[in-house]
């Protein structure tokens, strides 16, 4: 990608301006967010002009091949953030509070949220379902932490939610839904996730909000996407969703490359004389002269 979106003019010295989300909301500028968990992903998704980066537990999933993102631990987004802090410059970098890091008392969320801005160097933090939640962002925030929230399909809790299907489809549901998320922005959330809701629902929640809605499977009537890595690059085996559109397919690539390179090894066509070091004559003749005879064989 050649050029950067325009806007990025105005912040080109350093980090996008917290606030210039919420006037892209005003001015109608979709804002774009992609996951990423190491310094290279990082470095990428900056070069190509995205405007927020998470850190998200789905790493459980697409990295470290486990069933769900329950099983995350504090210490490995930790690690992530860290690695991706140090590829991204511009981008706001935000990290996904794993489960069990703020369930258990506001104490507990605001002593994590602080671990993952002071040791991973996050510019922000995410935490999801509405409910109890709501105290623990409320509380974050007074802590001096910015915090993204998300509503819909959550999957910490899909096993609650019946598996990793659709919210919001009923119209209690989809009204709860509404509540779930102004009380998160009344909480002092700069943002919020929609995952997996009707388009419909996605829209009245976006207009019913003052801050930006970032939707994943949530239709285009939000305010920005997010898509996770692995899955817009075709790089992730396990089943994908069916919001995900795959803008590359470098499974295929890797396969290719690393057939070619088992070609070559086993051919002898790797290395060639321009892979190998060489030494200076006399020294090679010294270091001949000094070697042992080959004992003779029979």
């Amino acid at each position: 990608m050649s050029d950067k979106p325009s806007r990025y003019a105005s912040w080109t010295a350093g980090k996008l301006p917290l606030p210039e989300l919420l006037e892209m909301k005003r001015r109608g500028d979709k804002i774009v967010m992609v996951t990423a968990y190491d310094a290279p992903s990082g470095r990428l998704a900056d070069a190509a002009g995205v405007d927020l980066i998470l850190i998200g537990d789905s790493s459980g999933m697409v990295v470290h091949g486990r069933e769900s993102t329950v099983a995350v631990s504090m210490d490995e987004i930790v690690f992530m953030t860290q690695w991706v802090t140090r590829g991204a410059k511009r981008p706001l970098v935000i990290a996904d509070m794993p489960f069990g890091s703020y369930e258990a008392s506001d104490e507990q969320a605001v002593q994590h949220a602080i671990r993952l801005v002071k040791e991973g160097g996050a510019d922000a933090v995410k935490l999801e379902r509405g409910g109890t939640s709501v105290s623990r962002a409320h509380a974050i925030v007074d802590a001096g932490i910015p915090v993204m929230g998300h509503v819909g399909l959550t999957p910490q809790t899909a096993t609650v939610l019946g598996g990793f299907k659709a919210q919001g489809r009923t119209a209690d549901r989809a009204q709860r839904l509404i509540v779930e998320a102004q009380a998160l922005e009344a909480a002092g959330c700069f943002a919020i996730v929609l995952e997996a809701v009707p388009d419909a629902v996605a829209r009245a929640v976006t207009r019913a909000l003052t801050v930006p809605t970032i939707g994943i499977g949530a239709g285009a009537g939000t305010d920005g996407q997010v898509l996770v890595w692995h899955d817009m690059l075709g790089y992730y085996e396990g089943h994908a969703p069916r919001f995900v559109k795959r803008y590359a397919d470098l499974s295929a690539v890797i396969i290719d490359a690393l057939g070619h390179f088992a070609e070559d090894v086993r051919s002898g066509a790797f290395p060639e004389p321009q892979h190998a070091y060489a030494m200076p004559e006399d020294e090679l003749a010294a270091f001949e002269a000094a070697l042992p005879e080959k004992p003779e064989v029979g």
